[in-house]
């Protein structure tokens, strides 16, 4: 198949054709027909021309070239080992964080040690020097929560009129021993109401006044005796708190 080389005027000018005799009208009734492969043909003759023009010398670059610039000679040097140069180098930075790393889950283990330190010692026994040098048992506390009343009573205080005496007995249940507590002796009415509230020190709720770095052993039972004011019918409970 022969096909028409035109350009695109004349492919435009072919839309709207003057009269002509039979012959001219069956060939623009071809060219019409092959329009298409017309202009495709004239595009790859358009893109061969690209192809085959010259480079553009140094008047077209966007930026001059020195006089003085040496051409480029082939380096001695080996080509670039492709393993090497995809490889990872070790950095600085790397061996920081790992370094850091490290000492944070050493700090971290140490501590849950520290904390845990006594199921550790009745699993492995044979911590226990360490731990004598460390000290890492507590020899005193303060754990007011720790404390377990095991007995109270509140009557009215002999040859006292309108006074009340509350005696009562606690437990230190903690693992090593603690100060002696304040106490916080609150009265209440029907309703939980508050109708008095009033803190005591060691000195007030025990005679004689012990020192004040009295400390209450493992297991060691503490016998209190607080005499105070009858506030009347009102009061119909009380509570003891350790502080």
């Amino acid at each position: 198949r022969t096909f028409a080389v035109l350009d695109l005027d004349t492919i435009q000018s072919l839309a709207h054709p003057a009269p002509a005799d039979e012959h001219d009208q069956r060939a623009l009734r071809y060219l019409r027909e092959n329009r298409n492969h017309a202009v495709l043909h004239l595009d790859e003759r358009a893109d061969v021309r690209r192809q085959t023009q010259p480079p553009p010398d140094d008047a077209d670059l966007p930026f001059e070239l020195p006089n003085d610039l040496e051409p480029l000679q082939p380096s001695p040097d080996a080509a670039l080992n492709v393993t090497e140069t995809l490889s990872d180098r070790q950095s600085p930075r790397r061996f920081v964080f790992v370094t850091l790393a490290l000492m944070l889950s050493i700090a971290l283990g140490v501590q849950l040690a520290w904390q845990y330190r006594v199921p550790l010692l009745d699993h492995f026994p044979q911590l226990q020097p360490l731990c004598d040098r460390l000290e890492c048992v507590a020899t005193k506390v303060h754990a007011p929560d720790r404390l377990r009343i095991l007995q109270r009573e509140m009557r009215p205080a002999p040859n006292q009129p309108g006074s009340l005496n509350l005696n009562a007995r606690f437990r230190n249940e903690a693992e090593a021993a603690q100060p002696l507590p304040d106490i916080q002796l609150s009265l209440l009415d029907n309703n939980g109401s508050i109708l008095i509230r009033r803190r005591l020190a060691p000195r007030d709720y025990l005679f004689p006044p012990p020192p004040t770095d009295r400390l209450i052993a493992p297991g060691e039972v503490i016998t209190i005796s607080i005499d105070f004011r009858d506030p009347g019918y009102s009061a119909t409970g009380f509570v003891i708190d350790f502080y």
